[in-house]
């Protein structure tokens, strides 16, 4: 693969389309600073794929595109395409050549292109994997990556080495692993909190499954109850209801007598309404007439109107024609006046404008004369001015010359003289030098000694405190261990402290007394003054389960007290031992293959009565053959499996909280005695590890590290100092030899400088001479020129001022003649309107004829209509006074008949409430029916046909229900969906269980993965140096000399994963130094080779080197031109410079100019066929 060439377009500073060919070998690009050189290789940089701005020098994308100039206005955007040949098929693609092309716009859109085809940042990534081109490779070396190198900044010596290893992916991969195991560590962390609380809501789902079963027995025993009490409340209903419907027939036959009344009234009400209504009709007729009448009446009073505004009109408009007929045959005359003078006008102006165009032809033709001798004299004077200016520049290369050889004359003697003056200066110095040499050595053996001593005694030291440390692991991990057991015991006793403190899992009657001072609420519960062995806690509270929420009270009274409280807040009921009353309980003896109960409990010796009433006759089996014994006494599988009276077997599953609730205050105190324990021997064992810890840091005063490293640093200083002027010494010595040599060369270059010059110097005076002389003659022409000009100019603004003057005569007459036409048409207009009024005034002074007849004819009927109009009016009047007295006596009887409705709707009434009673009657029974329902799922109908089970009264089943339903509710709230739950929380807990499980198993599987990944990357870093390395000594023996020397040095080697790099370099002479102590030239060079090192692991086509030379003096850049010409056989460089002697070295060189402000150019040269 061959880099073939670079085309850039609107990237930065290069405005127009420029190409730069690469060829085998090396091309160099050289220029000023600030001319766009390093803008180049940004444009490489960018056209590969680099995404971080700050790599490319910008602030943002949009200073990519060239941002315009003075004379040039901004892109639009930026192109740069880098085509390659895939030589050796190098690349994965069929093609021969490859153009790689990305562009950004300034509306912030980019694209890619592969030959010109469209593709993403990942396709050109993926062309050039594994071909060593990239943005993080080691294809571009800059200036900054040297220091980068000799500082080791943010260690970036590893870091190269990482990325020349491509161990980021596993970097990548271990940072992804630990956050996955973070992850994982807070998902366990929250999955033990989720079982801690789903533990304490089993607990509660246990206690409340219980008292789900125990409601559902009293709620059975309710509903027949109910039921039966619903039966005898059906007997009392039959007679109620019959009573109601005699009383609403007796009402209803009332009602049907009124409305037979009422009908007969106002069927002769409904004879009158239509007489009444017939005489309505005759007066709206009447009074229709009268109004239409009184219409036509009006209407003819608006037509005399109108033909009197008629009649005005006309008058008015054959006065106004007559007025403009008299006017019209004076305009007339006027008019015609006025147009034939205007035509004498036309007449006169167009002799004027004849005589103005003859005097501007003759104008133009000697303008036409003066234009031919001034472009004439124009074209003389440019040839004359193109001489004179290539006169000056051929004057000014051979100035320039002249300067450039007498400047390099000059600083030739002053380098010769300056030689001269720093050889005698080292005389001095090499005496210097030899007698503080012999003085460092001497120091020298002293310091060795007394660090040997030191050394031995920190070995010693050393060996202890690794002794002392191992005891001291030992001894943390077992605090970790007890620390954690600990830990374990304070949660336990805090969640037994809080169910204790809150009395979890006890009714609120018994919460109610316990908080209570209104009796002896120091009172204990039976669960409270136990405590039973772990394996038997289980068989115990099954049996002593329905009475451990009992309180243990002195006697009667305080029983009496507690249940008063209780009665009087309504907060249910609780149950009491009496201590009094259990004196002569006594223990039975326990059968074969049991122990007895009471021998597994402990409990004060004032509770002992109380213990043997409950556990006298109580016995554990030891193995199932107790269960075939014949035994008064309950016998207890010792797990809780079953319980056997003498005429009942109970067993199943042992729940998963059975044996949590007795004896809790017990076990608190206990709990809390082997916390007390378990934080003595945390403590002992703290004390003693910090014995161990202050013996570590007796030994480590022992150490003496800081003297010992105070010593190394004196001893290395003195090695140093003492190496220095050996070096010193032999630098001095070599450089007298070569300036004796040099001094001679500054001798020899004078020489050929003042012949080589000698040509230029002859011809630059003959140049001065031919410069005069055309000076003189362009002054001549020059004046001939302006003569020219100035007659030109005349000429040409008398020209102009007659051809304004024509133009103006020509729009005057023009104007004159637009004036005739225009009178001519208001002529002719006129006598049209003369015509037009003629006509009109006959037509009006007829219309007057007319509309006067038609104005006396509408006055006439007027007259006629006022008088039929009196007459109708008063015939009205008298029907309309006859109708409303026949009203009056119709709303008479209207008012009788509304008192009739009024009392039929007062029965109405009576007989709705007669039917709200019948259906309150029906809403009880749909109540209870709908209670039954909804409580006990029973329809009333289904119970309807039954007789009743007992005879209990009916206010006897009331109470027993109304017990029944207080029992209910002294339960509290109780959740009847506990027991499913409970199922379901088990199942649940179960699952996450699991769960756990699955997270324990997954963090070991990534701690491995981290292993892994650490193993691999580790192996990589270490293969990617030992290589590094290699190569890295052939290197620096190229840019120094075969008996030089150097090292990469791991500086911890047993942590490959984190440890930094230190480079020691022997130049020759010298003993072994870290790069840091070397000179300014050796520190550059020994950089350079490191980075060269790293390339050549993987060496990528072609390899960029940015004023990667510029810190290098004149010996050591010979070195380095010959390393970049062995290795360029192999790989195209090209390298950016300042350095005449890297330029010397290259094949092909461009340099960068900036002409014109802001725009960058490219000039090619090929020394091969320079040389050629």
């Amino acid at each position: 693969m061959r880099l073939k060439s670079l085309e850039i377009k609107g990237f930065k500073s290069f405005a127009d389309k420029t190409i730069v060919s690469f060829d085998d070998g090396i091309t160099g690009i050289i220029g000023p600073n600030g001319c766009g050189k390093s803008n180049i290789i940004d444009s490489i940089r960018w056209v590969i794929g680099e995404q971080k701005i700050s790599a490319l020098r910008s602030e943002n994308l949009d200073s990519l595109v060239f941002n315009g100039s003075k004379t040039r206005s901004a892109s639009s955007m930026a192109e740069v395409s880098l085509t390659f040949e895939n030589t050796k098929n190098l690349l994965p693609t069929e093609f021969s050549t490859i153009t790689v092309t990305r562009r950004f716009y300034k509306n912030g859109e980019s694209e890619y292109r592969l030959n010109d085809v469209a593709c993403r940042l990942k396709d050109i990534h993926n062309l050039f994997l594994d071909t060593g081109v990239s943005t993080d490779s080691y294809a571009i070396i800059e200036l900054g990556m040297v220091d980068d190198i000799i500082k080791d900044k943010d260690n970036s010596r590893r870091r190269m080495l990482e990325q020349a290893a491509g161990i980021t992916i596993y970097k990548t991969r271990k940072k992804e692993a630990k956050n996955k195991l973070d992850a994982t560590e807070q998902d366990l962390a929250r999955i033990e909190d989720l079982l801690f609380e789903i533990n304490n809501q089993l607990k509660t789902l246990e206690n409340q499954a219980k008292k789900a079963e125990k409601y559902f027995e009293i709620k059975k025993d309710y509903k027949d109850t109910a039921i039966e009490l619903a039966k005898a409340s059906l007997e009392g209903f039959n007679v109620s209801y019959k009573e109601l419907n005699e009383q609403q027939e007796a009402e209803t036959d009332k009602k049907f007598q009124l409305e037979a009344a009422i009908s007969l009234e106002e069927a002769a009400l409904e004879q009158e309404r239509v007489v009444f209504i017939e005489k309505e009709k005759g007066l709206q007729a009447m009074q229709h007439q009268y109004n239409d009448s009184l219409s036509t009446l009006r209407t003819k009073e608006n037509d005399k109107n109108l033909a009197a505004q008629r009649l005005d009109y006309l008058n008015d408009k054959e006065a106004s024609l007559q007025e403009f007929l008299l006017k019209a045959e004076g305009q007339l005359k006027t008019i015609g006046d006025s147009i034939e003078y205007t035509k004498l006008q036309v007449v006169e102006e167009e002799k004027i404008y004849q005589d103005f165009k003859s005097r501007v032809d003759q104008s133009q033709t000697a303008l036409t004369e003066k234009r031919d001798s001034f472009d004439s004299q124009r074209s003389i004077l440019d040839n004359l001015r193109q001489s004179y200016q290539q006169i000056q520049r051929n004057q000014f290369d051979a100035e320039k010359k002249v300067a450039v050889s007498d400047t390099s004359i000059q600083n030739v003697q002053r380098s010769h003289q300056q030689l001269e003056e720093e050889q005698n200066h080292r005389v001095g110095q090499i005496t210097d030098i030899t007698a503080q040499l012999a003085t460092k050595e001497a120091d020298l053996e002293t310091k060795k000694a007394h660090l040997e001593a030191l050394q031995i005694q920190h070995d010693t030291a050393r060996t202890s405190i690794f002794e002392t440390q191992e005891q001291l692991e030992i001894l943390r991990s077992e605090l970790a261990e007890q620390t954690r057991k600990l830990d374990a015991k304070k949660n336990e006793y805090d969640l037994l402290k809080s169910l204790v403190d809150s009395m979890e899992g006890y009714p609120e009657s018994v919460k109610f007394l316990h908080k209570n001072t209104g009796w002896n609420h120091q009172a204990p519960i039976l669960s409270d003054i136990l405590y039973v062995k772990e394996a038997y806690r289980a068989a115990v509270e099954n049996v002593l389960e329905p009475y451990l929420n009992y309180y243990v009270v002195n006697d009667l009274k305080e029983g009496m007290q507690a249940v008063q409280l209780l009665d009087d807040n309504k907060k249910g009921k609780a149950n009491f031992f009496l201590l009094d009353q259990l004196n002569g309980a006594s223990a039975n003896a326990a059968p074969a293959n049991t122990i007895a109960a009471l021998s597994v409990i402990e409990i004060d010796s004032k509770y002992s009565a109380l213990a043997n009433h409950l556990l006298g006759n109580v016995f554990i089996a030891e193995n199932e053959q107790a269960l075939s014994g014949d035994y008064a006494g309950i016998i207890l599988e010792k797990t809780g499996k079953y319980v056997r009276g003498k005429y009942t077997l109970t067993g199943g599953s042992v729940g998963l909280f059975e044996g949590k609730k007795i004896g809790r205050a017990k076990n608190l105190e206990k709990l809390l005695e082997d916390i007390q324990a378990q934080e003595k021997v945390v403590n002992d064992l703290k004390a003693t590890i910090q014995t161990q810890h202050n013996s570590v840091l007796q030994f480590n005063e022992l150490l003496k590290e800081n003297e010992i490293r105070a010593t190394e640093q004196a001893v290395n200083t003195l090695i140093n100092e003492v190496f220095a002027n050996k070096n010193r010494l032999e630098n001095l010595q070599l450089a007298q030899s070569a300036a004796i040599i040099k001094l001679k060369e500054f001798k020899d270059k004078i020489t050929e400088e003042h012949t080589a010059i000698a040509d230029t110097r002859v011809a630059l005076e003959a140049l001065n001479l031919s410069l005069q002389e055309t000076q003189s003659n362009l002054n001549d022409v020059e004046l001939a020129y302006q003569a020219a000009e100035q007659a030109y100019h005349l000429a040409s603004g008398e020209f102009n001022e007659m051809n304004l003057q024509l133009t103006k005569q020509y729009s005057k007459i023009e104007a004159l003649q637009q004036e005739v036409v225009f009178k001519e048409n208001q002529l002719n207009d006129l006598h049209v309107q003369i015509q037009t009024n003629s006509v009109q005034l006959t037509e009006a002074s007829a219309a007057i004829v007319d509309s006067r007849a038609e104005l006396a004819q509408l006055e006439e009927d007027l007259v006629k209509l006022l008088k039929t109009k009196e007459e109708e009016e008063s015939v009205l009047n008298e029907a309309d006074q006859a109708y409303y007295n026949l009203r009056n006596v119709l709303q008479e009887k209207e008012s009788a008949l509304r008192m009739q409705i009024k009392s039929k709707e007062l029965i109405d009434q009576l007989i709705n409430e007669i039917k709200d009673q019948l259906n309150n009657l029906k809403l009880q029974l749909s109540g209870m029916k709908e209670r039954l329902n909804v409580e006990f799922k029973v329809e009333l109908e289904e119970i309807l046909d039954e007789g009743r089970a007992t005879e209990i009264s009916l206010e006897e089943l009331q109470a027993s229900a109304d017990r029944m339903k207080k029992r209910l509710e002294n339960m509290g709230e109780v959740n009847p969906t506990a027991i499913e739950a409970y199922t379901e929380m088990k199942k649940r807990y179960d699952f996450i269980l699991e769960q756990k499980n699955d997270l324990v198993t997954a963090k070991e599987s990534l701690m491995l993965t981290i292993q892994e990944v650490e193993a691999t990357a580790n192996k990589a870093f270490l293969e990617t140096y030992n290589q590094a390395r290699e190569n890295f000594q052939k290197v620096f023996k190229a840019l120094f000399t075969e008996e030089d020397s150097c090292d990469l040095i791991l500086v911890d080697p047993e942590n490959l994963a984190e440890t930094a790099v230190e480079i020691v370099a022997r130049p020759k002479g010298k003993k072994p130094s870290s790069i840091s102590q070397l000179s300014g030239g050796e520190r550059t060079l020994t950089a350079t080779a490191m980075l060269f090192a790293i390339y050549l692991i993987k060496p990528a086509p072609f390899c960029i080197l940015d004023e990667v030379d510029a810190p290098l003096d004149d010996a050591n850049i010979s070195k380095f031109t010959q390393m970049i010409q062995k290795f360029s056989d192999n790989s195209q460089f090209i390298i950016v410079t300042h350095n005449k002697q890297t330029m010397s070295a290259v094949d092909v060189i461009y340099g960068v100019t900036m002409q014109e402000p802001g725009v960058s150019k490219l000039v090619p040269v090929d020394f091969r066929s320079l040389s050629n």
